[in-house]
C-alpha cells in the first residue's frame, strides 16, 4: 500500500485547493470529505487524477453484486 498524502493550499483570495496523492479509486473523496464539510461544503470544481479510476478490491466486489 502506498503512502497517502493530502496537500492543502490556501490562496490569498481564500480559495482552498486540495490534492490527494496515493489514494486509489474514489478513496480520495472519502479522505477529503470531512475537511470540505468544515470549510463550508462548497466545491467549486473537482479534477480526478488517473489514480481515481483505478479499481480497488472493494469497488470490484461491488460490481459483482450489481
Amino acid at each position: 500500500m502506498a503512502d497517502e498524502f493530502l496537500e492543502v493550499t490556501v490562496r490569498p483570495d481564500g480559495r482552498v485547493e486540495m490534492h490527494v496523492r496515493g489514494a486509489e479509486g474514489m478513496a480520495c473523496l472519502e479522505r477529503t470529505q470531512a475537511l470540505v464539510d468544515r470549510l463550508g461544503g462548497d466545491v467549486e470544481s473537482r479534477e480526478l487524477t488517473a489514480e481515481a479510476y483505478v479499481e480497488t478490491g472493494e469497488e470490484q466486489h461491488d460490481q459483482l453484486w450489481h
